[in-house]
């Protein structure tokens, strides 16, 4: 490799890493895996793009057409829609370490670039959702859309902004597949590059001892991202071979599937409003939200970020875990759990 891509790279690393930074245990691999999983989306959607309309009367048959007639269109959907969960899923996990490794500590300004990503990659999930326009993507938004109203001062806005109106109508499709396709790539490359250069301007990663560089960052730290971003693309390669993604029938206004269900990422939060539309919808959310905001400050020391459960932050990142893991219990039990008028099913999956 040499030219303008080298000097691309260059700019993106540190010119010396330190050795601890190149252990597998330190990152675990999910930024890289998450920023690979970034660049398929974007490839893969650019591709989709050219076979895509964004009508009502006319988005299903694209994609049943792009899916049963265009030579490798089921694969080309399936590695979307496979990358597009794992990078909900691996920035979801690079965030908890970053803060299970207090690794946000001197660089509040960086977890904050973070969780805009964040909120994009959870807007571009709903959004590509929605864009086959078959029973899952109609109902799906009808409670997602609902989801919204509860949440305080921005939800009903959220609401009529994303719908174009107070219910679904002509301009639903047309505005997700604009924020899908144009606002949500965008941000995320902008944002994205902007996190990058904010690490590198940190001095690279996080590290709970402040000795010098150690090793060159060429080659050592490019074999280990290159590394896994091979794995990342492969283990996608290989499940988009195997999993098809969900294809229902034609959207139907007039038959909602009972019950109807929020996409997986957002179940967990249908299922707490199932139990108090106050706490699940507007005060458990809210919380969280601020809590994650607030993250850095609340832990007030500046160093001995790097380390997992760094003291001083355990009590925050104990707070973190526990809100993770009920979100997790959450959407099991609205995935598994929940039957017609989201009646409780046991044995999980039955009935």
């Amino acid at each position: 490799m040499n030219g303008p891509q080298r000097n691309f790279l260059d700019h993106l690393h540190p010119a010396r890493v330190r050795l601890r930074s190149l252990h597998p245990k330190t990152t675990l691999g999910l930024g890289i895996a998450a920023m690979t999983c970034l660049g398929i989306l974007l490839i893969t959607g650019l591709t989709l793009l050219l076979y895509y309309l964004p009508d009502q009367q006319r988005a299903y048959e694209r994609i049943l057409h792009l899916t049963t007639t265009l030579r490798f269109g089921t694969l080309l959907r399936n590695l979307h829609y496979l990358a597009g969960n794992a990078l909900l899923i691996l920035a979801v996990l690079h965030l908890a370490r970053v803060a299970l490794t207090a690794g946000y500590r001197g660089r509040r300004l960086n977890w904050c670039y973070g969780l805009l990503m964040l909120f994009l990659i959870f807007a571009g999930a709903f959004t590509g959702y929605l864009l086959p326009w078959d029973q899952l993507a109609y109902w799906a938004l009808k409670v997602g859309s609902s989801l919204a109203d509860y949440l305080p001062l921005l939800g009903h806005p959220l609401k009529v902004f994303l719908l174009g109106g107070e219910e679904i109508g002509a301009e639903t499709l047309l505005r997700a597949f604009a924020i899908h396709a144009a606002v949500v790539p965008c941000g995320l490359v902008g944002l994205a590059g902007l996190h990058l250069w904010r690490v590198r301007r940190d001095g690279g990663l996080a590290t709970p001892c402040e000795t010098p560089a150690e090793l060159p960052a060429r080659p050592w730290l490019y074999r280990a991202e290159g590394s896994v971003a091979l794995i990342t693309l492969t283990v996608l390669l290989l499940l988009a071979l195997w999993l098809n993604a969900p294809l229902g029938e034609r959207a139907d206004p007039g038959h909602p599937p009972n019950p109807a269900k929020a996409p997986w990422y957002f179940v967990g939060f249908q299922e707490m409003v199932s139990y108090s539309a106050t706490w699940g919808g507007v005060i458990v959310p809210s919380l969280m939200i601020l809590f994650l905001a607030l993250l850095p400050w609340l832990d007030r020391r500046e160093r001995g970020g790097g380390r997992w459960l760094a003291p001083g932050a355990r009590p925050w990142q104990l707070l973190l875990m526990l809100m993770l893991c009920s979100q997790l219990v959450f959407i099991a039990i609205g995935l598994w759990c929940r039957g017609p008028n989201w009646s409780w099913i046991w044995p999980p999956g039955g009935g």
